[in-house]
Formats: C-alpha cells, sequence, structure tokens
C-alpha cells in the first residue's frame, strides 16, 4: 500500500517536474542567483523601520524618502535598458547589482549619518535598473517554447528568498544595523558571482516570430509604434496600483480590525502568501501551460476581485486568510504570463529597453497606489477602498480578455 502510494507520489512529481528538464546550467545559476539576491534584500525589507527607530525621521520624512527611493527605482530602469542594449545584457546587470552592493557595503560603515538616506536612494537607483535586466537576460536564455516555465520557476526562486530573507533581515535590525547593510552587500556579490561565472549568453537570441525579429529604430519609437505593448502597459499600471494595496490598504485593514495584533497578523498573512506561492507556483504553471498569456492574466483579475473584494466585508482572521489564499491565487496566475508576453511582442535586440519601460509601469502603479489608498481613507472608509479596488480589478480583468483577443488575431496572422 505504502509503495503504490510512493509510486504515484513520484509520477506525480514527474509529471510536474518534467517541462524543467533541459533548461541549461545557465538558467539554472540565473534561479540560484534571484533566490540568493532576493534572500539578502535586507535593507528594502526594514527600510521604513531603519528610517523612523534609527535615524528618527517621523512619517512624513520617511513617507517621502521611500517615494524617493521608488522614483530613483523608475528612473534606474529606464536607465539601465539604455546601457543594457549597448554594452549587453549581462554586463550591464553585473555593473548595475555590484554598484549597489558597493554603495550598501559603504552605508554599513555610517548608518547614525544623516545623509545615509541620500546613499540609499542613490542604490535604489541601480537596484530598480537590475531588476528589468533579469526578465532581459531570462528571455535571451530561455528557449522558445519553455518560456513560461522559465518565467515561472523565475517567479518561484524570488518567493523562496523573499519568505525566508524577513526572517534573517529582523536579526541582523534587533542586532547589528550595519550587518543589515552587509549582508545585503555580500549576498548581491554572491548573486553576482553566480551570475558570472555561471551564465554564458548565446551568441544569438532566441527568437520564437517575426515579432522578435530586430527593429533598426529607436527602442521608444519601436515601443510605441506596437500598440498591443501601449495596451499591455495600461493593463501593467491597472495591476500593479491594484496589487500595491496589499503593500498599504491590506496592513492597514489588519490593524484596524485586529487592533493590537495587527503587526502580528500582518506578518502571518505575508508568511502564508508566500507559503501558497511555493507550493503552488509549479502546479499552477503546468495546470495552465496551453493558456495564452494574456487569457492568464484576465483570469487573475477574478481572483483579485474576490480576494480583494471579501475585504469590504467584517472579517476576522480566517477570513483574512482565506482572502489572502485567494489573491495569491491570483497572483501566481498573473506573475508566471506577464513576462511571457513581454518577450514574444519585444524585438530580440531591445528586450531590455522594453523591460525598463513596462518595469516604469509597475513602479509607477506602487507609487501611486498607496496615494489613491490613502484619499480613499480619508475618512476611515476601509470598505469603499476595497470595493474601488475590487472595481478596478474587474475592469483590467475584462480588458485584459479583450486585448487577448487582440493579440490572437496578430499571432495569427504571423503565423
Amino acid at each position: 500500500m505504502m509503495k503504490n502510494r510512493s509510486v504515484k507520489i513520484d509520477e506525480l512529481l514527474g509529471t510536474l517536474l518534467a517541462p524543467y528538464q533541459g533548461l541549461g546550467p545557465s538558467l539554472w545559476s540565473m534561479f540560484f542567483a534571484t533566490m540568493i539576491n532576493r534572500f539578502g534584500d535586507f535593507v528594502s525589507s526594514f527600510l521604513a523601520l531603519y528610517l523612523s527607530r534609527v535615524l528618527g525621521f517621523d512619517a512624513a520624512r520617511t513617507g517621502l524618502t521611500i517615494s524617493l527611493v521608488f522614483t530613483a527605482s523608475m528612473a534606474g530602469s529606464l536607465l539601465s535598458g539604455w546601457v543594457a542594449d549597448r554594452i549587453g545584457r549581462k554586463k550591464a546587470l553585473l555593473l548595475f547589482q555590484s554598484t549597489v552592493a558597493f554603495i550598501n557595503l559603504i552605508v554599513s560603515f555610517y548608518v547614525q549619518t544623516s545623509w545615509a538616506p541620500w546613499l540609499i536612494v542613490f542604490a535604489s537607483l541601480f537596484r530598480g535598473g537590475g531588476r528589468p535586466l533579469i526578465g532581459a537576460v531570462l528571455t535571451d536564455l530561455a528557449p522558445a517554447n519553455k518560456r513560461k516555465e522559465v518565467f515561472g520557476l523565475q517567479y518561484w526562486s524570488i518567493n523562496v528568498g523573499v519568505a525566508l530573507g524577513p526572517l534573517v533581515a529582523a536579526v541582523l535590525f534587533e542586532r547589528s544595523i550595519p550587518w543589515l547593510f552587509r549582508g545585503d552587500a555580500l549576498t548581491t556579490l554572491i548573486s553576482v558571482v553566480l551570475i558570472a561565472r555561471g551564465v554564458e549568453m548565446p551568441l544569438e537570441a532566441h527568437v520564437a516570430s517575426s515579432l522578435e525579429h530586430h527593429d533598426d529604430r529607436g527602442a521608444l519609437r519601436a515601443f510605441v509604434s506596437r500598440p498591443i505593448l501601449l495596451a499591455f502597459a495600461g493593463l501593467a499600471l491597472l495591476s500593479s496600483l491594484t496589487y500595491s494595496q496589499t503593500g498599504f490598504g491590506l496592513p492597514m485593514t489588519v490593524s484596524q480590525v485586529m487592533g493590537q495584533a495587527g503587526p502580528r497578523s500582518m506578518g502571518y498573512l505575508m508568511s502564508l502568501n508566500a507559503v501558497v506561492v511555493i507550493l503552488f507556483s509549479i502546479p499552477i504553471a503546468r495546470l495552465l501551460r496551453s493558456w495564452t498569456p494574456l487569457l492568464c492574466m484576465s483570469f487573475s483579475g477574478l481572483f483579485y476581485v474576490i480576494g480583494f473584494g471579501m475585504l469590504a466585508l467584517p472579517l476576522a482572521f480566517s477570513g483574512f486568510a482565506l482572502s489572502t489564499v485567494i489573491w495569491t491565487t491570483g497572483e501566481i496566475v498573473s506573475s508566471i504570463n506577464m513576462g511571457v508576453f513581454l518577450a514574444r511582442h519585444s524585438p530580440a535586440n531591445w528586450r531590455a529597453s522594453f523591460q525598463s519601460f513596462m518595469g516604469v509601469c509597475y513602479s509607477a502603479g506602487w507609487v501611486f497606489g498607496p496615494l489613491i489608498g490613502g484619499w480613499l481613507l480619508k475618512g476611515g472608509n476601509y470598505a469603499l477602498l476595497w470595493l474601488a479596488t475590487a472595481a478596478v480589478c474587474l475592469l483590467w480583468a475584462l480588458l485584459a480578455f479583450a486585448v487577448d483577443r487582440w493579440d490572437r488575431r496578430i499571432l495569427a496572422y504571423e503565423a
């Protein structure tokens, strides 16, 4: 009996993992480098607490500094695309990540100074610039028929790091602020070494269709000449705008409902989010492998509508947990497909720039989402915030379905 059960489990695992075989050492090096890099993202995890508790910034000054960090990150996205499409994506990625590590190492010796936040803002220029480059490198390395698997594993790697890293960061924050920055720098350098030694870029990037052939126009002109990408950028902005409420509206709501248990409850919910992602990313990617990217995005919107919409109701902690499982499922469905769509519509010579343009849209959602959320919460009406968020999710889900029809016609014409 036990033997039969073991055989069935082995068969199930074999079925789930079969699409990931044969990806090659370069891609696996990227996955491990990403996992380590995001595990060591210590400074971002505790930036607000560092500014307020260590440097004594008030709420307004802390918020302004964090806004500057996001703004610098957006600028870095644009800068990195321009650099990468001229010196090469791998070289640019190594340059940007090494610079982040170097700046954090400097800050670690001056954590009590008033000018340390300016160095953190400067570092975010390169941190924000490095992340779109990862998508461009993965697109170059991934076989055209394995892109969903590659972006799915990348997303899984990110979340393994994000799930474990804050636990270590919390210990470092309590015991040694300098080592919070040094730990961030060290893990970033390990990631750099893994990419430098383990990733070998192909002589020619993988091209799936004529949509990815070289475009001799400038990157921005090539981007705006593709109307479907402009529509996708709008979808990315709207989805990021709503998802940003998991970092603003959700903590505020949990704190208001749970009182003194709010911070601890929010920590449990974020851990639940990470566990769901780690356990179910690969099965969901396998289940939806034949679906088009934008159909998946549209489908994910329905999970967001339900998961966010139910937050407008009076809930106990179990209700918040159920909501988290639902919207996290939507997050998984969407995240493993967005990069696939962008890769399919990006000329091979402008992949880094196109990733950067889209990175600006994602970042803009995180900049404006909390501002809009704060405006909606002025009267303390949390139900209004979540009903509005659910309504916008429904809007972009329907729009994604319409753009998917458009995309199918383009692909049929190209075929």
